[in-house]
C-alpha cells in the first residue's frame, strides 16, 4: 500500500493542489507558515477521519469559503482506491457547526469505516511530550494506534464517548436536583461494558507493543537502557481477565466513587483517565529521566508503532513525520532515518534542509512549499 496522490481543494491555504507522491520519501520545505504542516495533516486526516491538530471542523476550511475537499489515491495491490473527504461549513454566519462527509471510491463511508483504509503514523513535535504531557496524549496515542488496527474499537471509542457525555450530564442534574440517583444504575452499567472492552483491547496491544519498543530502545541505547511500557487503567486491574469481570470491576469502581461523581459532575473513572506508562531501568522516566533520555524512549516507541502496525496489517503505514528533525540531535535523526532504509513511505517536513543528511536527500522527493503552493 501507498498513497500516490494527494489533491486538495480550499483546504487551509491551499487553493487548489494535485500531488503526486514518490513511494519512497517525499520531503517538504519552505519557511513557517506556509502550508508544510497543513499538508501533512490533510493526509492523517484522511487516515484517521479527523484532524490530529484542531477539534474545531471549521479551521479545516480556506477563509472565507463554504467547504473544502480532500481527495487521496490509495494503491493496494487489489488496486486503486480513492478516500474523499467534503468539509463544509453552515450556510448562514450564525451556523457555526460544520459537517464532513466521507467516500470510498464514491460509496459513501461513515467516520468509523473510514479509518483504516489508510494507515499512518504520526511523528509531531507534539510527541515529544508523550512523556512528561498530560496522559491525554497518551491516551491519544493509544487510540490513534487500536482504532487503525480494529474498526470495533474505533466503534467503542465512539459508543463511550456518547455514553460518557449522557452520563455526566445525569451527574450534573443530580448534583442540581432535578433527576434522582436511581437512574444511575442504567448508564453505569452501560458504560462499564464499553469501557472493560476498551481496556481489555488496550492491555492486549500494549503487552504486544513493549517488545518491540524494547528492542528499538536497546538499539539506540547501545543495549545500555531498558524501556518498558505499562497500561495503567483507571478503575480496574485488567491483566488477563475477560471483559466481564473488568466491567464489574468498573461498576464497582464507579459506585464507590458515587458522591464524588455527583459533586464534579463527571465520570471520574474509566477509559477517559487511562494512561500508559513509560519506565527505563525500571524507574517512571516522566520523573527521573533527562530530556534526551525521553526523547529517545519516545522515538523507540514512535518505531515500534511503526514496525507494529505493518506486522499486524501486512502493510506498511505511511509515515508522517512534521518537524521534528529540528528536534532532535544528529544522532537521533540518523537513527530515525536509518528505520526509512528501506522501508515506509514517508512524508517529512523541514524548515532547514540541513537538518537532513545530503546522502538522504538524493534519494528522496523534493518540493518547495510557498503560500500554499507546491513546486518542485
Amino acid at each position: 500500500m501507498f498513497l500516490s496522490n494527494i489533491s486538495l481543494y480550499d483546504f487551509r491555504n491551499y487553493r487548489e493542489l494535485n500531488l503526486p507522491l514518490e513511494r519512497s520519501v517525499t520531503v517538504l520545505t519552505g519557511g513557517n507558515a506556509q502550508g508544510k504542516t497543513n499538508l501533512v495533516e490533510a493526509v492523517a486526516l484522511a487516515a484517521l477521519a479527523r484532524s490530529p491538530r484542531t477539534q474545531q471542523t471549521a479551521e479545516l476550511i480556506r477563509f472565507g469559503q463554504p467547504q473544502a475537499r480532500v481527495t487521496c489515491l490509495v494503491q493496494r495491490e487489489s488496486g486503486m482506491e480513492e478516500l474523499d473527504i467534503r468539509i463544509s461549513a453552515g450556510g448562514r454566519p450564525e451556523q457555526a457547526r460544520t459537517s464532513k462527509r466521507f467516500q470510498v471510491n464514491g460509496r459513501a463511508r461513515s467516520a468509523t469505516d473510514m479509518v483504516g483504509e489508510l494507515r499512518v503514523v504520526l511523528f509531531w513535535p507534539d510527541d515529544l511530550q508523550l512523556i512528561k504531557g498530560p496522559s491525554e496524549l497518551r491516551r491519544r496515542f493509544l487510540n490513534t494506534l487500536l482504532t487503525q488496527l480494529e474498526r470495533e474499537h474505533a466503534r467503542a471509542l465512539t459508543d463511550y464517548q456518547h455514553l460518557l457525555e449522557q452520563r455526566n450530564a445525569l451527574l450534573k442534574a443530580i448534583r442540581e436536583g432535578t433527576q434522582s440517583p436511581a437512574s444511575l444504575d442504567y448508564w453505569s452499567d452501560a458504560l462499564a461494558r464499553v469501557g472493560a472492552a476498551i481496556m481489555v483491547e488496550r492491555q492486549r496491544r500494549v503487552l504486544e507493543l513493549q517488545p518491540l519498543a524494547a528492542a528499538f530502545h536497546r538499539e539506540l541505547t547501545d543495549d545500555r537502557e531498558h524501556l518498558e511500557l505499562l497500561y495503567r487503567p483507571s478503575g480496574a486491574r485488567v491483566g488477563e481477565a475477560p471483559p466481564d469481570a473488568v466491567a464489574e470491576q468498573l461498576r464497582a469502581a464507579m459506585a464507590r466513587s458515587r458522591e464524588e461523581e455527583i459533586g464534579r459532575g463527571q465520570t471520574v473513572v474509566g477509559p477517559q483517565r487511562d494512561d500508559l506508562e513509560m519506565r527505563l531501568d525500571s524507574r517512571e522516566s516522566r520523573l527521573y529521566a533527562s530530556q534526551g533520555q525521553q526523547r529517545t524512549a519516545i522515538l523507540s516507541l514512535k518505531l515500534a508503532e511503526l514496525h507494529y502496525l505493518a506486522e499486524a496489517t501486512g502493510e506498511q503505514p505511511v509515515l508522517l513525520l512534521d518537524d521534528v528533525m529540528s528536534e532532535l540531535d544528529q544522532s537521533r535523526r540518523e537513527r530515525l532515518l536509518a528505520a526509512l532504509e528501506p522501508g515506509p513511505q514517508a512524508m517529512i517536513t523541514a524548515a532547514d534542509l540541513h537538518d537532513l543528511p545530503g546522502s538522504f536527500l538524493e534519494q528522496a522527493a523534493i518540493f518547495q512549499v510557498e503560500a500554499g503552493r507546491v513546486h518542485a
